[in-house]
């Protein structure tokens, strides 16, 4: 089987249907003679926050001299990003060849596992092959029933929890924490973000259920002292941590996204996993995540975000006001799910642009443009309306003045295929 074989068998699968339960994967599992156990991991959960989180602990990690592998969704560069050993993409070989073993069991059952259920098989043999000290694996979504919620954790982390997936993970915070809650095991450490008195409540009672000892970040302290499109700095309080660290990552809120590292980092350490402070500044100096807070042109400054609920708006609002005080300068190229709070995304961030583009991705979920376009003429805003991400990002990045700043977001699948056009080559 070659990779454009491989390709075309993973797509027949099921892609959009979201299928909860653990029993498809490991069945998957079984027929690779279960690589899940071979390799120790940390598992991350969270509304927003985890992929910067994997990433961040993934370049610690390789810094510090480990074989590191690396699972997150969905791909943002290509098909195969999802899944890295040492920051490198699975080959076309290694992920034909996956495939090729799993071939025969794809669909040898009635209950027909979903795609992303058989690349996370695929991701774990390529680990046991890679002979990866660590694992370092995104939730794809909740945690109790996701794929990833096979592995054996040396720690698991829980970055925080907002309204998202309500049609499939529950209409309540508390809902969704019990769910995300799930990745919880028996003597593993549990680490949890800043998380509002009730839906911590949940969490701690999930963690005593299971006996899973309980952590915060509350003994880490960390102050931004100062941040551009480039870098941030931050100081730095807690034992053992370094002092002084600059992170590639600018955006605001990825300063509890380092708190909540630091802390991973100090309960690492504690489980036997020697990293040195040179590893978590050098790590933390390098670590990259595209299409979070990407700043992928300069004059104008061009920058992907792949913000894609009311959260993460909000704090995407925060950094423009910070990047671009005046309002005229700031060009909003915008594109939401159908299934997503698309009101609360246009509410908090139209009202900061003083252009406006509207369009749709690929994705069959992404919602027209009609009706995206509607909901932006509530702010008095008349939008520019594109039937294509790449038509938008073209015409409004040769619009834009030198000092002005575009900002691509709205959904991940909208950041991929403005990264495509705006990177290639």
């Amino acid at each position: 089987m070659n990779y454009s074989e491989a390709r075309a068998l993973l797509d027949r699968l099921p892609r959009l249907l979201v299928k909860p339960g653990l029993s498809r994967v490991r069945r998957l599992l079984e027929v690779l003679g279960n690589p899940e156990r071979a390799f120790p991991a940390v598992h991350v959960a969270g509304t927003n926050g985890k992929g910067s989180v994997v990433a961040m602990l993934d370049s610690i990690l390789r810094t510090a001299g480990y074989r590191v592998g690396r699972y997150t969704s969905p791909e943002v560069e290509d098909f195969r990003d999802r899944i890295c050993v040492d920051g490198a993409w699975i080959s076309e070989a290694d992920l034909a060849s996956g495939t090729a073993r799993l071939a025969e069991a794809l669909f040898a059952d009635p209950d027909v596992p979903s795609q992303f259920e058989a690349i996370t098989a695929i991701a774990f043999e390529r680990f046991r092959g890679a002979l990866v000290d660590v694992a370092v694996v995104e939730v794809g979504l909740g945690g109790r029933f996701d794929a990833t919620n096979v592995v054996s954790p040396a720690l698991s982390i829980l970055t925080n929890v907002t309204l998202d997936h309500t049609a499939i993970l529950g209409d309540t915070a508390e809902k969704i924490a019990w769910e995300k809650a799930g990745i919880a095991k028996r003597g593993v450490p549990f680490l949890v973000g800043p998380l509002p008195e009730g839906v911590a409540g949940v969490v701690r009672a999930e963690c005593a259920a299971v006996g899973a000892p309980l952590h915060s970040a509350d003994g880490v302290s960390v102050t931004r002292r100062s941040s551009d499109l480039d870098r941030a700095e931050y100081a730095v309080e807690g034992d053992g941590l370094p002092t002084r660290v600059e992170l590639g990552l600018v955006g605001g809120y990825q300063l509890e996204n380092l708190r909540l590292l630091l802390r991973a980092v100090q309960l690492l350490r504690t489980s036997g996993i020697a990293i040195p402070d040179d590893a978590v500044r050098q790590g933390l100096a390098v670590a990259r995540w595209p299409g979070r807070t990407e700043v992928v042109r300069r004059r104008p400054a061009v920058v992907l975000e792949g913000a894609h609920n009311a959260a993460g708006a909000e704090e995407l609002a925060r950094d423009v006001v910070r990047w671009a005080p005046d309002r005229d300068s700031r060009r909003l190229v915008l594109g939401i799910l159908a299934d997503k709070d698309v009101d609360a995304i246009v509410n908090t961030l139209v009202p900061l642009f003083g252009h406006v583009a509207v369009c749709r991705s690929a994705s069959p979920r992404a919602l027209a443009v009609n009706d995206l376009a509607a909901r932006v003429r509530k702010h008095a805003t008349e939008p520019s309306c594109y039937d294509s991400v790449a038509r938008a990002v073209r015409d409004v990045v040769a619009r834009a003045g030198a000092e002005d700043v575009v900002v691509v977001t709205g959904s991940l699948t909208v950041v991929a295929e403005a990264r495509r056009e705006l990177c290639a080559g």
